[in-house]
């Protein structure tokens, strides 16, 4: 395959996983449980560009922005040495797995360290790493209380953190519900009635067990 075959391939993965991202993660937070521990992520537009690991002159909204419409240009992406064309063929992979990821068995990865940043936390299926951080303000404090997506390793990234969980739930909710609404994954030996209360109260009632006042009324 030409390598112009091989940018056009890569185009139309680029602008199809930039689809999936927008309809299954953007404008939903997503609660992750493990350990009687919980973290809360969200996905947004202005990462998916990192996360291709393309080089690219387009801000981060414009190259999501074209992705979606489907106009992004040869010309407007490149390879280098340190983002070569097979690792991001590998992450825009990735990203189509994400979605995939969150409703299936993995773990939770604490304190990654890499070379040219730390995350606090990361996801991991065995085949890949979702790192993740909050957003800083411009006085370097940590803002609002979700972990944001910035980061794609092709790796499992357990010798790079401190500590590593087992995921025990994984639920979701749009950003304008406040409370959490679907159940995606749960491990086989969990239930929804050893969540600590504080999760709970986090869930509509409809997805935790009945009290005893309930069961009796």
């Amino acid at each position: 395959m030409s390598k112009k075959r091989d940018r056009l391939a890569l185009k139309a993965k680029i602008e199809a996983a930039a689809n999936l991202y927008k309809s299954k993660l953007v404008g939903k937070r997503f609660l992750y449980v493990f350990e009687g521990k919980y973290i809360e992520v969200i996905f947004k537009k202005g990462n998916f560009r990192h996360l291709t690991g393309v080089d690219t002159y387009l801000s981060a909204d414009r190259f999501f922005k074209y992705a979606l419409q489907g106009k992004l240009s040869l010309s407007q992406f490149w390879f280098s040495e340190v983002h070569p064309y097979d690792l991001c063929v590998r992450k825009v992979q990735h990203i189509g797995d994400i979605a995939q990821m969150a409703t299936s068995e993995n773990f939770i990865l604490e304190e990654i360290v890499t070379n040219t940043q730390n995350y606090r936390f990361g996801t991991t299926d065995l085949n890949f790493t979702l790192c993740m951080n909050k957003e800083l303000d411009a006085q370097g404090n940590e803002k609002g209380d979700c972990y944001v997506a910035q980061s794609l390793r092709d790796e499992d990234c357990f010798s790079k953190s401190k500590n590593s969980y087992i995921v025990t739930h994984i639920l979701s909710r749009s950003n304008d519900t406040p409370k959490y609404t679907d159940i995606l994954f749960m491990d086989k030996s969990a239930n929804m009635e050893n969540l600590p209360e504080e999760v709970k109260a986090m869930i509509v009632p409809e997805l935790l067990p009945k009290t005893e006042t309930e069961k009796t009324e």
